[in-house]
């Protein structure tokens, strides 16, 4: 019998420290042979660009959640060309906006057609302990990641009080009874933690993924350079129509990494390894629901650069 591919998948919504967490679990298997599929709402990758590695065969599935029937024909495709590779573990890092409920069908889909077979190891959710209440009420992706996973992380727990904490673990109680539940930062968790609570929880559900409900998401790209106080200026003007916006700004001295969810937005410093190639501004902008708000995009830019172009997308 041909050995079996262990596959993981890491979920959790929009900006939770999902790609922080698969850092430190490809520093675990170090020694094994790893594939990696990113999955990036929008048409631009960014995350991939954050974990790159040597040694890692790394995919990026664009433009959609892969567990939507827009993109699932690619996916499925990249799990058969995945099995075909000499690799030990396959870790998966879905869209925030993704809802794994499906992810059982699709393995079962791909199981007479792989070259070895893939043995579920389980979904880890990260939980953003800051936006989480606010998205869990209202978004269907948010409450089915939770329902899917069996270890959940509460992230991010240094920004919140006590009280918030004690909502936090009600809810997810409320969705999820079964599922381990641990409190970190940074998402900093053991390794063997994880070793010895995760598991498949053998949840089976529909996705809440549709091509008629996918939200207005938009690519940016633009040649020029620009300071940290300006995309801020930037970010605060278009902030009430949008989810989620990430990605790279080109600096008079640097690059800066653009983190935005919610009311929560950061602009700084990018640390981006030797391999990284980076040459213009990047941005994923994506919005609350699947009213066009592009041209609000476009005029916030030009009101801030300008004369500094955009493409918008």
């Amino acid at each position: 019998m041909k050995k079996q591919i262990d596959l993981y998948l890491i979920s959790g919504f929009l900006g939770s420290g999902k790609t922080t967490l698969l850092q430190k679990m490809l520093n675990n298997f170090e020694g094994n042979k790893v594939g990696v599929i990113v999955n990036e709402f929008g048409s631009i990758g960014i995350d991939g660009k954050l974990i790159q590695k040597g040694g890692i065969q790394l995919v990026e599935i664009n433009n959609g959640s892969i567990f939507c029937s827009c993109i699932k024909g690619d996916f499925v495709k990249t799990l058969i060309e995945f099995s075909k590779e000499e690799i030990d573990v396959l870790i998966i890092e879905n869209s925030g906006m993704a809802d794994p409920s499906n992810m059982h069908q699709i393995i079962d889909e791909v199981s007479d057609r792989v070259g070895r077979p893939f043995e579920y190891k389980g979904a880890v959710c990260i939980v953003d302990s800051v936006t989480f209440l606010n998205f869990v009420k209202v978004l269907a992706p948010v409450q089915n990641q939770i329902a899917s996973s069996n270890f959940i992380v509460v992230n991010k727990i240094d920004l919140v009080n006590q009280s918030t904490l004690i909502e936090i673990k009600e809810k997810l109680s409320e969705l999820n009874p079964c599922a381990f539940v641990f409190e970190t930062m940074y998402s900093e968790v053991p390794i063997s933690l994880l070793e010895e609570n995760l598991y498949d929880n053998g949840y089976i559900g529909e996705t809440s993924n549709q091509c008629f409900n996918r939200p207005a998401t938009y690519a940016l790209e633009s040649e020029g350079s620009y300071s940290d106080k300006e995309m801020m200026e930037f970010i605060n003007k278009i902030k009430q129509y949008v989810l989620r916006i990430k990605g790279f700004l080109k600096g008079e001295n640097g690059w800066w990494q653009v983190d935005v969810v919610g009311d929560y937005a950061t602009v700084s410093e990018a640390k981006l390894g030797k391999r990284d190639v980076i040459e213009k501004t990047k941005l994923v902008i994506i919005g609350h629901d699947s009213v066009d708000f592009k041209h609000e995009i476009e005029d916030a830019w030009n009101e801030t650069f300008h004369e500094i172009p955009a493409i918008f997308e």
